[in-house]
């Protein structure tokens, strides 16, 4: 156990902690926090912004994961860390990559080291300054420069300022970079004129023979007009040169030389020629609007036909759909079903004419049979000539259904009326049993059918065809 001193020592400490917490809060000051955690904290807070390096504590600006965390997204931090830490390689190609400028807080060996060096050229032309004497003689930075930024290849060397394919490279990034090249190159009458088509003020950078050129001079003059006045003086003091100059770009005229300003005869012709280039300008300029008014007018005229060739189609596109659809609405087909009903009731009446006809040759065979087995002393029967009349009826009605269905169903409707008088009557002829009995006709049995069936209430309609006569029909 401890004893009482001890206990009273811890309890003074522990008053103590408490106190110096208490002075903490009231300062503004948190807690002290666990060393890990305020580890981890600072790691997190450096990879999101590398820049807060400088305020952390001394020992954490010397740890190297701090450093790199840091490095990686904020470069020139590395500007804070240790001595130490800003010799690492590892450290220096982190901090590089990130921002080339970091180049100069790095140690100085790596101005030498050519694979940081390329990096720090290739994203800004302007990192060739801190580079070694050895690497601005190197021909992949100095074309790496030159692609950056042309103007920056005034930091290479003298030799490679004289080789045309990295001279060219810097003047298609800058077209004044022309004034860094050798003077040879500046004699270059294929380089300077890819120069002045990109920046015809870049004249003034080519040697004097091409500047007294007047083919060169009007080249320039095509990209800016105030490159006359980096021509040379001989063609800014000719009149007939500037009378050429004053075609392309009247305002040219105000960079000649002062003898012709001062002259007022000269400055006279000289203005009444731009105004006639003017109103040349002008015709031209005029011409070329009707013409393209012309062009329009055609273009408009085929564009109103195909209009009207769409709407045509869109109208025929649309009575077709109409008359499709027509097709399938109820009803539709009532004229077809019309047709096709008069054609079978023509048929129905032609098969029954026949039918009746033979029926009629039948029964008079049957006649002249009977009166030979009396001796020709008997008569027939009354209702033979009934059906005998009937037959006459079918027949007719057979013609006439051949020239209109309705007049067939007014003909064979009172032959199926007779016969069914006679079905009904009940009273067989005694003196007749020798002779068959004639065949009814599907009329008499069909009429109450047709009757019900029909669409409409006229007595007078054909029943359709249900098979019935197939057997009379056939052969």
């Amino acid at each position: 156990m401890a004893s009482a001193e001890e206990q009273a020592e811890h309890a003074q400490q522990q008053q103590q902690q408490q106190q110096q917490e208490q002075q903490a809060v009231a300062n503004g000051q948190g807690p002290p926090m666990d060393p890990e955690e305020e580890r981890k904290m600072v790691y997190d807070l450096l990879k999101e912004e590398g820049l807060c390096l400088e305020f952390v504590r001394k020992e954490l600006q010397a740890d190297y994961d701090m450093v790199l965390a840091a490095a990686s997204n904020a470069g020139t931090c590395i500007e804070f860390a240790s001595e130490e830490l800003r010799k690492d390689r590892t450290i220096a190609v982190a901090a590089t990559k990130s921002d080339h400028w970091a180049i100069q807080y790095c140690d100085k060996r790596f101005r030498e080291d050519r694979e940081i060096m390329l990096n720090c050229v290739s994203q800004d032309g302007w990192s060739l300054h801190w580079a070694s004497s050895a690497l601005k003689d190197d021909r992949d930075l100095a074309m790496a420069c030159a692609r950056s930024d042309g103007l920056a290849i005034q930091l290479a060397s003298e030799r490679l300022r004289q080789d045309r394919e990295v001279m060219q490279e810097a003047i298609r990034n800058q077209p004044r970079a022309l004034q860094y090249a050798s003077p040879e190159l500046k004699k270059d009458v294929a380089l300077v004129r890819e120069v002045i088509s990109l920046d015809g003020l870049s004249l003034r950078f080519a040697d004097d023979e091409l500047r007294r050129d007047q083919d060169i001079v009007l080249e320039a003059l095509k990209q800016d007009g105030s490159s006359l006045f980096f021509a040379h003086e001989d063609l800014r003091s000719s009149k007939k040169f500037v009378m050429k100059c004053l075609k392309q770009d009247f305002e040219c005229l105000a960079y000649a030389h002062s003898s012709i300003i001062d002259d007022r005869n000269t400055m006279k012709q000289m203005l009444d020629q731009s105004n006639q280039n003017k109103q040349d300008s002008i015709d031209d300029l005029k011409s070329d609007i009707a013409d393209l008014q012309k062009e329009s007018e055609k273009l408009r005229e085929s564009q109103l036909a195909q209009a009207k060739e769409i709407e045509a189609l869109k109208a025929a596109l649309a009575a077709a759909t109409d008359g499709e659809h027509a097709l399938l609405e109820p009803g539709a087909d009532a004229p077809f079903k019309a047709e096709a009903k008069a054609e079978v009731a023509a048929s129905r009446a032609a098969a029954e004419a026949a039918e009746a006809k033979a029926a009629a040759e039948k029964g008079g065979s049957n006649d002249k049979n009977g009166d030979a087995g009396t001796g020709g002393t008997k008569r027939a029967h009354p209702d033979a000539d009934a059906d005998a009349g009937v037959a006459e009826g079918a027949a007719a009605a057979g013609s006439v259904a051949a020239a209109s269905p309705s007049a067939a169903e007014a003909a064979g409707a009172p032959a199926a009326k007779m016969a069914k008088t006679d079905s009904d009557a009940g009273e067989p002829d005694m003196g007749d049993r020798n002779m068959p009995p004639l065949p009814m006709s599907p009329v008499a049995h069909q009429a109450p059918l047709a009757a019900a069936a029909a669409p409409t209430a006229s007595p007078l309609q054909i029943p359709q065809n249900d098979g019935a006569m197939d057997g009379i029909l056939s052969p």
